[in-house]
């Protein structure tokens, strides 16, 4: 044993051994005397004040080692025991077992420092378990851990009513709270006085309490509250579409109120839903009731957020430390070792100083500068944070727990040292100081040194807050620092505190022997089960004329085949508690791998087919096509994702109203592709049901057992009775009628008829369209109860619906399903994807004002928004913009690089821009008529015609208008107006959208979304796509020509569409086409190259003649205007002229020049950059 120096500024000394690592904090030393007794041979210590001296000759030396390291193994126990006795247990509620956030509170508790109290106490609960004679502190500490944990869980049964309202309307207002009363247990501050909604927390509990209950303990007593655990599942099920205040409770990084979808948030709720499922509560002792569920397609939409968001926190905040607590300690919620390293070394440069870590930047919590009496920032607040923000040591922790769990010693190390100097020790005087470690909240930065900090940041002294100090601990980093301290001395190894191993990949996990589905990974080769099963046997003996084996119904049984809806009702059971107000799972749709499992209920066996498959309200299971295109996806997406042990089973339904269709052939195709044994390079295995149920994945659905009523008894899958087998190939099936129709009245004509002669037309009109538009009117006028001809128009609607989708005429199944108010399936998880790519989308009909979407909606206010922003503007586009939602969503998440450089998905302009494609195919047919597959493959030509554009013949203009349609921009554009407008005092202007130089770049960041949202509202003022198109190429001139020449500058406001303006009078006086200079046709039909030449003109006169009053400078001003409006504008003709003199900053008169100057006497050679880089030959800059 030997004795180290821990602070090189410290007497104090370290205690280590040759066989352990230093720890970080020093411990006092203590002299140790082994007693060499029966017991203690056989591992049983007594405590060292009845120690007695022996001599070292009466046992071997190998012995001796091992009784020797086992007393100081015991010392250190015993050392951290106190430690954890006098910082944490000592401020522990009596009443609730919770913790304050700090010693010196003593009302309320916050439950996310509680919930670190009751690990870290649970970490040496865990390293005593080690020694046989603990003399009771195992269970002592165990006891603490359960009345925590305990006291957590019965504060948030108080709110029951918050987790049912919750589960269907994610607010604030429903948000269980996350401080409580520390004595009484009850809230003390309402929602608006504290932003409650934190994801994180109810995940951080349900992970501890899994890891917890594993390790024997046991915090969960009754079914009451297994009930609650299985309903905070569902709360934060939905964590990917719920907008948090995140870790900070200050939601996004201007602290103004508003909630942002955090990444955090959602990486700690994926974690959890992985530890949760299959947890029994009760452990060993539990039955079945007890049982936590969780719906795997929740967790994978939560996944694959979480990782689309990686490496940013949320929209407003680039990187964050709450980051590394998700995909690190505790939650490890990413093993993608890219995202990993990707996000992690974007916290290190950006938040690491030499105190500790930021939480984020422009963080104002604890600076001098705040004002902690308000609760919310004023405008251009956070600027004033910047460089300057509080650096937490609490992190560096977090760095070195991480290093402990990947086996990095060298990180390990690193932080280790940067830690020790921040470690103060309780030196005072009296029986209560033990010279305990105590580390400081936060470093902040004196008022004295703001300036020099922010000129060279991590230049100037810091001192440590007042909370931290032994007076006033700060509990979270003491817990932290006992955690940290165990590992290091090795007390503690990683998997007695991580028992069910998160921060290993789901394939390296110990495999559990259960009843229940669990997350263990997935092989390499996975094999993607398919079951077919034919509607009649009619179906079933055409098919197998082709050489595709299919089941009936029947010959399946006794496994039933169930649609997934009738497994929801089946799950509205769980977690089902009248006492407490829970109703149990939300009707939410089971999605493509809660299909794939094989179910076991009440003695039956159940495999349900996909949602692809369900005869819903909405249009697009008319289209035969999309279907096909559903059921690959669906194979991919199941192949790609699955997590669970056993092999995923899809079930395909054939129906005999496919066969009608005139697409069926294709479907043949796709069955005969999968008897081949792949699919799109998925492996696939078709086979009878029963052949491959050994292999399957099977949940027990055993909660099932003791329900009382099922509600709606289940209707399986039923086959059709035939008289006849019939049908011997394809040809001899009836196909369904290709109906076309054109239609003579217009809606128009129709409004200004009366009820009776709209009932007279009704009479004796046979289009589908003609009598849309009568049923319409009626409903606009009288709405869905009036009778026509004694049938109410909404009953007319469906009858005409129906028979549209029977007749595939889309344009009135369209209208149809507008009318009804119908709502395409499972549109949320796709909005919130496009949403969490860093892109927002706008709804509208062009002309009109949009509704800008930047936050995950509802089922309930999407449909709002849809039937009533467009459905009053155009009936049709109400439900086709659903489909670019749900068709943009998808590829978003399988092609994001089609969307590179949108930044918002303007759906009334994106199918403006699939018009002008169309056109350009030669097609004449609106896009209202063509087939939701048609529209998809559409959408798919239009986002990929860079790559794609050898196989069209397409104009500069043609390019303009769909690229300017789509709002697609250089990848650079937010960067360059970023530029600009640091050389532009009165900053940009589109029409009547002014983007100013501040408060702009003074209170946000470059690469902030909201930043490159302002500057996309601003391109967005451009009334036509193509002149868009022509602004963005100017503002990447300008930033081009700023840049090579630095003493240049705009001194007004830059008038970018009276620039474009300027340009255009450039080519007609060259003798462009155009008849009047306010028609730019001609204009935007000219290549990159040519309109680069005349916009960098232009800002080349903007920049050498507008700043300019000396009267000596007037005629070479002159000259230089008349030479670049001259047709032969050369190096020669303008470098043949002085430059005009730039005035000084410190005198309104120029200074004098020479008469003659070289071209080298420009500044920055401006013209030469100008002909030689701006005007290259593509038009590039």
């Amino acid at each position: 044993m030997t004795l180290a120096s821990g602070d090189p500024d410290s007497t104090e000394p370290t205690f280590r051994t040759g066989r352990r690592p230093s720890a970080i904090c020093t411990i006092p030393t203590m002299k140790v005397t082994p007693t060499p007794t029966a017991a203690y041979l056989s591992g049983v210590v007594h405590s060292r004040r009845m120690g007695r001296t022996f001599s070292i000759g009466d046992m071997d030396p190998d012995t001796f080692s091992r009784i020797k390291n086992y007393d100081e193994t015991v010392g250190r126990l015993d050392h951290y025991y106190g430690v954890v006795k006098r910082q944490l247990i000592a401020n522990q509620s009596f009443m609730t077992g919770q913790f304050p956030e700090s010693s010196a509170e003593r009302v309320v508790s916050d439950v996310r420092t509680s919930l670190y109290c009751a690990f870290s106490i649970w970490c040496l609960h865990q390293a005593y378990k080690r020694i046989d004679d603990d003399r009771g502190k195992t269970f002592e500490l165990g006891q603490s851990v359960v009345k925590c944990m305990r006291g957590i869980l019965r504060s948030w049964m108080k709110q029951a009513d918050k987790v049912e309202r919750f589960k269907a309307n994610q607010t604030t207002h429903n948000a269980l709270h996350s401080k409580f009363h520390l004595v009484t247990g009850d809230e003390v501050l309402t929602c608006e006085q504290y932003n409650h909604l934190q994801i994180d927390v109810v995940s951080l509990y349900l992970l501890f309490l899994v890891q917890m209950t594993a390790s024997g303990l046991q915090i969960v007593f009754t079914i009451d509250e297994v009930n609650l655990v299985q309903n905070l599942v569902y709360y934060v099920e939905r964590a990917y579409r719920t907008p948090d205040f995140g870790m900070w409770q200050r939601g996004s990084k201007y602290n103004n109120g508003s909630s942002e979808l955090h990444a955090s948030s959602i990486g700690l709720a994926k974690s959890a839903l992985e530890a949760v499922n299959g947890c029994n509560l009760f452990g060993d002792h539990g039955s079945s009731q007890s049982v936590v569920y969780v719906d795997i397609d929740a967790h994978n939409r939560n996944r694959t957020i979480f990782e689309t968001l990686l490496p940013r926190e949320s929209s407003s905040t680039s990187s964050d430390m709450a980051l590394m607590m998700a995909i690190s300690f505790p939650a490890f919620g990413t093993h993608d070792q890219l995202l990993y390293s990707k996000t992690k070394s974007k916290i290190v440069q950006k938040l690491r100083g030499r105190h500790g870590f930021k939480r984020f930047a422009r963080d104002g919590f604890g600076t001098v500068l705040e004002d902690s009496s308000e609760r919310f920032y004023k405008d251009s607040t956070v600027q004033k944070f910047e460089r300057i923000e509080s650096e937490w040591p609490l992190f560096y922790m977090y760095m070195i727990i991480d290093g402990v769990f990947r086996s990095d010693k060298k990180q390990v190390d690193e932080y280790k040292q940067l830690l020790r100097p921040l470690i103060h020790y309780d030196r005072r005087t009296g029986e209560d100081s033990f010279g305990d470690p105590t580390l400081p909240q936060y470093y902040f930065v004196p008022s004295e040194h703001l300036s020099g900090e922010r000129a060279e940041p991590g230049s100037q002294p810091r001192f440590a807050s007042a909370v931290g100090g032994p007076g006033d601990l700060f509990l979270w980093g003491q817990a932290m620092l006992v955690v940290t301290e165990l590992l290091l001395e090795e007390l503690v190894h990683i998997n007695e505190i991580d028992l069910i191993r998160r921060y290993l990949p789901s394939y390296n996990r110990p495999r559990r022997t259960t009843r229940y589905s669990a997350f263990q990974g997935t092989a390499s080769d996975l094999v993607v089960q398919v079951v077919l099963v034919a509607e009649s046997r009619r179906l079933q003996a055409m098919l197998a004329t082709y050489g595709i084996q299919s089941q009936t119904p029947k010959e399946v049984e006794p496994v039933q085949i169930w649609s997934q809806k009738q497994l929801v009702q089946v799950y509205r059971n769980l977690g089902v508690n009248w006492k407490l107000g829970l109703e149990g799972r939300p009707p939410r749709p089971i999605g493509a791998l809660g299909t794939s499992k094989v179910y076991r209920i009440s003695g039956q066996t159940v495999l349900c087919y996909p949602l692809i498959f369900d005869s819903t309200d909405f249009y697009l299971n008319h289209d035969m096509a999309l279907l096909i295109d559903d059921i690959k996806s669906e194979i991919q997406f199941v192949g790609r994702y699955w997590r669970l042990s056993g092999r995923p089973t899809c079930c395909l339904i054939m129906k005999e109203t496919h066969m009608r269709d005139t697409n069926f052939r294709k479907m043949v195709d796709l069955l005969a592709m999968l008897k081949t044994g792949s699919c799109e390079g998925v492996k696939v295995r078709v086979g009878r049901l029963q052949n491959l149920m050994s292999s399957s994945c099977t949940e027990h659905l055993d909660f099932m057992d003791a329900a009382e009523d099922w509600g709606v008894e289940p209707e399986p899958f039923r086959e059709l009775a035939n008289k006849t087998v019939g049908y011997q190939s394809l040809t001899d099936i009836p196909t369904a009628t290709i109906y076309n129709e054109t239609e003579p009245l217009t809606i128009q004509e129709l409004q200004h008829k009366s009820d009776h002669e709209l009932q007279h037309i009704w009479r004796g009109i046979s289009t589908l369209r003609g009598r849309s538009y009568i049923l319409k009117l009626l409903l606009d006028r009288h709405g869905p109860d009036y009778q026509l001809e004694g049938v109410t128009v909404h009953q007319r609607l469906v009858q005409l619906n129906s028979e549209a989708g029977t007749l595939r005429c889309w344009s009135v199944l369209r209208f149809c399903s507008s009318l009804l108010g119908r709502v395409v399936d499972s549109i949320s998880p796709y909005l919130t994807a496009i949403l969490v790519s860093g892109k927002q989308f706008a709804i509208g009909v062009i002309g009109q004002p949009e509704v800008v979407i930047d936050k995950p909606l509802t089922p309930a206010e999407i449909e709002s928004l849809f039937f009533g922003s467009v459905r009053p503007l155009d009936v049709i586009q109400a439900v086709l913009q659903q489909e670019l939602v749900l068709c943009s969503g998808r590829l978003i998440l399988t092609r994001p690089d089609l969307f590179a450089g949108i930044l918002t998905i303007r759906i009334g302009w994106f199918l403006q821009a699939m018009e002008l494609y169309s056109r350009i195919e030669g097609r004449e047919q609106p896009i209202a008529e063509m087939a939701p597959s048609e529209v998809r493959a559409l959408l798919y030509n239009v986002l990929s015609l860079d790559s794609n554009s050898c196989n069209i013949s397409i104009t500069p203009r043609q390019q303009r208008q769909i690229d300017g349609c789509l709002g697609r921009s250089p990848r650079n554009l937010h960067s360059s107006v970023w530029f600009i407008l640091g050389r532009t005092a009165g900053g940009l202007t589109i029409g009547q959208r002014h983007l100013p130089q501040s408060p702009t770049i003074t209170d946000m960041t470059v690469g902030e979304l909201r930043f490159a949202i302002l500057v996309n509202d601003m391109l967005a003022q451009c009334p036509q796509p193509e002149l868009r198109q022509i602004v963005v190429q100017l503002i990447a001139l300008i930033a081009t020509i700023l840049e090579r020449n630095p003493e240049l500058s705009f001194r007004g406001c830059i008038e970018l569409s009276q620039m474009v303006d300027e340009a255009h009078r450039l080519y007609l006086k060259d003798g462009g086409e155009g008849g009047t200079t306010s028609e730019l046709d001609g204009f935007f039909q000219l290549p990159p190259s040519a309109t680069a030449g005349y916009l960098a003109r232009t800002v080349v006169h903007h920049l050498l003649t507008r700043p300019m009053t000396a009267l000596d400078d007037i005629d070479a001003t002159a000259a230089l205007e008349s030479a670049a409006a001259s047709p032969q504008l050369t190096v020669e003709t303008i470098l043949s002229y002085p430059p005009p003199s730039l005035p000084s900053s410190d005198s309104p008169e120029p200074p004098e020049l020479p008469a003659t100057q070289s071209s080298s006497s420009w500044p920055g050679g401006i013209l030469t950059e100008f002909l030689g880089t701006v005007l290259s030959e593509d038009g590039t800059t």
